[in-house]
């Protein structure tokens, strides 16, 4: 009886041991859940949290780009009116800049104006003076052509000018081969007019001179030459008479 109650007490000593082994284990079970649960409660307090900051520097970088933006948008709306100013400010200047190159142009217009009406009135009064020294001029050659023709009205016939080209063209014919010679004479007798017989007498004249030359040398050159080159300069000068015109 006494090794029944033993072996009871045994048993229930195993089991006693037994629910509190249990009982530590759930105990310890319950620690782990209870701090697991408190992790996890920690961590989603940290999460919440973290997403709260989250939240808050999302919103204060929403509210620093709405700031940004807002700037930027003032900014910008101050710069286009900087510009728009900017462009009134250089049509301003353009449209000034016009009006002084008109006012320019306009001033040099008349400048020019002034010039052009002071050269042509200097034009005109060179070409006045101009015309006044050539009618001058004309008017002295016209009194010059009444003394002369005046002179030569009261010139006897035979006395009268003899114009260049009446000389020219008688010297051409006093110098014509052997003709000349018969129109000198010719001329030398004929005509009325003095000047036109002194001018023929002259033309003879030469042609006495050269033919008194001519003989003189002959009779030098007769006495001097030789009697075998005689023929020979003979016959020369009959070729160049020949070629003259003077000997057939």
């Amino acid at each position: 009886m006494a090794d029944y109650e033993n072996e009871e007490v045994k048993k229930a000593e195993e089991k006693v041991k037994a629910a509190e082994a249990a009982a530590e284990e759930a105990r310890k079970e319950a620690e782990r859940i209870a701090k697991k649960a408190k992790e996890e409660a920690e961590s989603k307090k940290k999460a919440e949290e973290a997403k709260k900051e989250a939240d808050e520097k999302a919103e204060e970088a929403r509210k620093e780009a709405d700031r940004k933006v807002e700037e930027a948008k003032k900014a910008a709306e101050k710069k286009a009116d900087e510009d728009k100013k900017a462009e009134e400010a250089k049509i301003e200047a353009e449209k000034k800049a016009e009006e002084a190159k008109k006012l320019a142009d306009a001033k040099k217009a008349e400048e020019d104006a002034a010039k052009a009406q002071a050269a042509a009135a200097a034009a005109a009064a060179a070409a006045q003076k101009q015309q006044e020294a050539a009618a001058a001029k004309e008017a002295k050659r016209n009194e010059k052509k009444a003394k002369l023709q005046a002179l030569k009205s009261q010139c006897p016939p035979q006395y009268k000018p003899v114009g260049t080209s009446t000389f020219f063209w008688l010297g051409i014919l006093c110098w014509l081969p052997v003709i000349g010679v018969l129109i000198s004479l010719f001329m030398s007798i004929i005509p009325k007019n003095r000047n036109i017989k002194s001018f023929a007498r002259s033309k003879l004249a030469y042609y006495i001179i050269i033919f008194i030359a001519c003989l003189i040398i002959t009779l030098v050159a007769g006495a001097v030459i030789p009697e075998d080159n005689k023929i020979e300069i003979g016959n020369a000068l009959l070729k160049i008479c020949r070629s003259l015109g003077f000997a057939v």
